[in-house]
């Protein structure tokens, strides 16, 4: 009789556990659809998914699910660089995966379309080698590199795969270009590897939130223009976490990074990185060295889930101009080259202009300061009422009144109704 009872129990609490996993994987898959998928705009944190996750040494991670569950909740549509056993546990969460696999080493291209093919062999169905979105290649090479990255790059865009390859900032010391400037180094790497899009990183906050304007957007500019130039779209890899000398992160300085890539026509977002290195001074990336969250975790997806609810207006725009109000950054342009403005008040803003299919106005405006909020006053050129894309689901709504206050950092996407 106590054998019964107990075999009871236990086949209760199963059918409790299934029904349980079966309502929460219509719950995920009821969510999808409100997140903009990574075809159209990725957010993804820039790190590797430790390799001992399954032996529970990770905290809060007991397996790979956890960890895929644990994106999915952050804001994430696609994964860190994951090894092919990840995969199955990415495909609940509909997260495109970003591959890493060890055996295609960047510096020995000769079998390339072999060692893809062996690596995708190794997959173990069909839905999930569909859910195979990107692969990383490489981070920071090199212009020396560049024959042998597009050997690889083709060895993947043959089977419908991105290659994962991220550029140097502007402000990385010559030498490591390998060409006579920062120009000549993207352009090179997109004649020569033909990328699918341009990603590349700038870390420009730096202790008590000090943020170095001229690198960051004049690094901005280049990128835009190199994307409008090879009609590619590009991604910004920003700082996820602090360390030597950056500042710390926070809803502030992920804000200021996300809505300038915004207003410059980004059409990806990395996070660098999402897991805490267990080197030196690295400290406060969401996930500590521990495998615990921080309070970064919240302020991240807080951002993240902002960029899902303008991405489905935000992606069917076409950028046309940017420029800054009040401190002009080097190489970028003043108030007076503006599309759409009639007025817009004298403050530290940063202006991003779009057109969408229709020619109709649309502007990203950014309040640069970090300690302050701003109230925004604008006017457009064409008549009608000012409209703001809500980032919290709402929609289209009017802004006016307590809406026109601009937090530090962050910013708004309006247009004229």
């Amino acid at each position: 009789m106590l054998l019964k009872r107990i075999l009871m129990v236990v086949l209760f609490s199963l059918l409790l556990t299934f029904f349980a996993t079966i309502s929460f994987a219509q719950k995920v898959s009821d969510a999808t659809p409100k997140r903009i998928p990574a075809t159209e705009f990725i957010i993804f944190p820039y790190s590797t998914i430790p390799l001992d996750v399954d032996s529970g040494v990770w905290g809060d991670f007991a397996d790979a699910d956890a960890i895929m569950k644990d994106f999915f909740d952050c804001g994430f549509n696609a994964t860190g660089f994951a090894p092919i056993k990840y995969i199955k546990s990415a495909l609940p969460y509909n997260l495109a995966v970003i591959l890493r696999d060890t055996r295609a080493n960047p510096y020995f291209p000769e079998k390339a379309d072999e060692t893809i093919q062996t690596i995708l062999n190794d997959i173990a169905t069909p839905e999930e080698r569909k859910a195979v979105y990107a692969f990383y290649v490489k981070d920071e090479p090199h212009a020396s590199l560049f024959p042998k990255l597009n050997l690889w790059s083709n060895a993947l865009k043959k089977q419908g795969i991105l290659p994962c390859i991220n550029l140097f900032p502007e402000c990385a010391l010559l030498k490591l270009f390998g060409t006579k400037d920062y120009n000549e180094y993207v352009d090179s790497f997109v004649k020569i590897c033909q990328p699918p899009y341009l990603s590349y990183d700038n870390y420009s906050l730096h202790n008590n939130n000090e943020f170095r304007e001229d690198r960051f957007y004049s690094n901005l500019e280049t990128i835009r223009k190199k994307s409008i130039q090879y009609d590619i779209p590009f991604w910004n890899v920003i700082l996820g976490n602090t360390h030597f000398h950056y500042a710390e992160p926070s809803e502030t300085t992920f804000s200021i990074q996300v809505y300038s890539a915004l207003a410059y026509g980004g059409r990806g977002i990395g996070y660098y990185t999402y897991f805490t290195k267990p080197v030196g001074d690295y400290r406060l990336a969401p996930i500590d060295q521990f495998g615990y969250h921080t309070k970064t975790w919240n302020a991240m997806r807080h951002i993240n889930l902002q960029i899902h609810s303008l991405a489905p207006v935000y992606c069917q725009l076409k950028s046309v101009n940017v420029f800054h109000v009040q401190f002009i950054p080097i190489n970028c342009q003043h108030k007076g080259s503006s599309v759409h403005l009639k007025s817009i008040n004298d403050a530290p803003l940063l202006v991003g202009e779009f057109v969408d299919s229709k020619e109709n106005p649309y502007v990203l405006v950014v309040n640069k300061n970090l300690q302050s909020s701003v109230e925004l006053k604008i006017a457009f050129k064409k008549e009608g009422r000012v409209m703001m894309i809500s980032p919290y689901n709402k929609g289209k709504i009017p802004f006016e009144g307590e809406q026109c206050w601009l937090a530090p950092g962050t910013g708004v996407l309006l247009t004229v109704k």
